[in-house]
């Protein structure tokens, strides 16, 4: 993606949090819920994401929200489907990169929103005349520890349960309609 880039190719990248948080070594446990698609890759994988998110090759984060319930998760691992409940931790784990001095705070939201957007063709992703007022406040300070038991996704399978993390949504808008969390 970085050659074709540097070639002027009209390319994007995404990834998901799990890819830049975590590295094959959180599968040594056949736990299931950390078996994704794309799976899971080695350390030195895992770092490159990082640089390449830093670097601008990666233009998106996205939550990789794909839950699936426990007939689908507690099963052998070869067994088990892939995915994961990423809606709610998507702003905490990327704001863990604004933290580790990789990317600052325009950066984070440009990825997991007005970049993703503007690929898309949507009128969305920025505060602008004409535009819906979607925001979100966030406490970006806020500690917490992810515990699938509490999540509003039911499924609750997610390979960061009982990690703690900094950063919460604390008020959503959609439509400049307020939103109960």
């Amino acid at each position: 993606v970085r050659a074709a880039k540097a070639r002027g190719v009209a390319v994007t990248a995404g990834v998901t949090p799990a890819h830049f948080m975590l590295s094959d070594l959180a599968l040594s446990d056949f736990r299931t819920f950390a078996r994704l698609s794309p799976p899971l890759r080695c350390e030195d994988d895992r770092q490159a994401v990082i640089e390449a998110i830093g670097d601008g090759t990666i233009d998106v984060v996205a939550s990789g929200h794909d839950p699936r319930g426990p007939e689908d998760k507690r099963l052998p691992f070869a067994d088990a489907e892939p995915g994961m409940a990423g809606a709610e931790t998507l702003l905490a784990m990327v704001l863990t990169l604004v933290r580790d001095g990789v990317i600052d705070m325009v950066r984070a939201f440009d990825l997991v929103s007005r970049t993703p957007a503007r690929i898309l063709g949507v009128a969305a992703g920025v505060l602008a005349a004409g535009n819906e007022a979607d925001l979100v406040l966030v406490d970006e300070a806020r500690p917490w520890i992810v515990d699938r038991r509490k999540m509003a996704a039911t499924a609750g399978n997610t390979p960061f349960d009982r990690q703690p993390t900094e950063g919460r949504v604390t008020r959503i808008w959609k439509g400049g309609v307020e939103v109960a969390l």
